[in-house]
């Protein structure tokens, strides 16, 4: 576990970083479901009706900023009308979205008092660095799932740490 600073300023901060990182998190897994539906059902289902590679950027753009509009528990429901979710993740996704929507909008609501107290912030920093960890987990499940499907179509993962590498690199040199 981390360790939790001892003075109430940076107890405060450190409890707004770890909000900020878990809430972070839960877009990330919007994210990912939103590219898994571009592997899973776009790129099997429409690729023939682009004509040219600007087409297809284009029904690619518009298929993700139309599933970008969508809530987190949308996109789950979407996912599994497009694909047997196993038990599991279904069951991480479904916890996920419930914590999502809890730390949205109840959470500080609901830690009032905890953030009073020393003791109370520290049960508010473990609980967020938990809320991390189970978004993550759903995610990286997700990613799992679909790996075998986007390695068929040829974006595998030595091909996926390239195309990382590429923009790392081209971010740095805009610095």
């Amino acid at each position: 576990m981390e360790d939790f600073p001892e003075d109430h300023e940076d107890q405060v901060k450190e409890i707004y970083a770890r909000f900020g990182l878990a809430i972070y998190q839960a877009q990330c897994l919007e994210h990912g479901l939103v590219n898994a539906l571009v592997i899973l059902d776009l790129i099997p289902n429409e690729r023939h009706r682009a004509k040219h590679r600007l087409e297809w950027e284009g029904l690619v753009d518009s298929f993700m900023d139309s599933k970008f509009e969508l809530t987190l528990g949308k996109l789950i429901k979407l996912l599994g009308a497009v694909t047997a979710v196993p038990d599991n993740l279904s069951k991480n996704l479904t916890s996920a979205l419930k914590l999502r929507n809890y730390l949205a909008h109840h959470y500080f609501r609901e830690r009032s008092e905890d953030f009073l107290s020393a003791k109370g912030r520290k049960r508010m920093f473990d609980e967020l660095i938990q809320s991390y960890d189970q978004l993550a987990k759903a995610d990286d499940e997700l990613s799992r799932i679909v790996e075998p499907a986007a390695a068929r179509l040829g974006l595998t993962s030595e091909l996926q740490e390239s195309l990382f590498k590429e923009l790392l690199e081209r971010a740095q040199h805009d610095l």
